[in-house]
């Protein structure tokens, strides 16, 4: 009696341990599939950012310490300086701002030339301003020296990132269209001055 009962023991016990199993074997699965799939964004997103000057991806955090030596080690260094650990980041966003004037301006400065043939002092206002950018100084002849004197510098830039869905282009008959086509997000920026990139980093659980 006592042996039929070992019996029965070891048979739940042993069911229970099966059904243990094939739960963690379910969630550590699952867990690998939800993994594969941030990977897969995270290098969609990467090979995108050319592009579309915008990225969005998601790190655990080996993977943050990975990104923070390899690729940023001046934040990195930031980070360090600031006694800040990757385990209490939860996001980073960086943004980048290229902003280049080409376009040619003059200012008369017939005023300072007579005045040095005068011999005399003289202090002329200068100012060349964009839409983006404000400098403003002014053009001196004092004691026989030309100076120009730099006083204010102002540059402003607004930048609008707009997320949106479109759907992908795909053929049918040899026709090139986006009708039915599987829906994707997708994201455009704005700017008012210059171009700016905008890479996002979301901390994984």
């Amino acid at each position: 009696m006592m042996a039929l009962l070992n019996i029965n023991n070891l048979k739940i016990y042993a069911i229970v341990i099966a059904i243990i199993g094939a739960v963690w074997y379910y969630k550590d699965a699952e867990k690998a599939k939800a993994d594969l799939k941030v990977q897969e964004s995270n290098s969609e997103m990467i090979r995108k950012y050319d592009s579309l000057k915008f990225a969005s991806v998601t790190y655990d955090k080996k993977e943050l310490d990975e990104y923070l030596e390899y690729q940023r080690k001046d934040l990195k260094q930031f980070l360090n300086e600031n006694k800040i650990s990757s385990r209490k980041i939860e996001q980073i966003i960086t943004q980048k701002l290229e902003y280049l004037d080409q376009v040619d301006r003059s200012t008369d400065l017939q005023p300072i030339l007579d005045a040095i043939k005068r011999k005399t002092n003289i202090r002329v206002p200068v100012i060349d301003s964009t839409k983006c950018l404000v400098i403003k100084g002014f053009v001196v002849f004092e004691n026989d020296t030309l100076t120009l004197d730099i006083t204010d510098r102002k540059f402003k830039n607004r930048s609008d990132v707009v997320s949106y869905w479109e759907r992908n282009q795909w053929s049918f008959l040899g026709i090139k269209t986006r009708l039915f086509g599987r829906k994707k997000a997708t994201v455009i920026i704005k700017d008012d001055c210059g171009n700016t990139e905008t890479f996002v980093i979301d901390k994984r659980k």
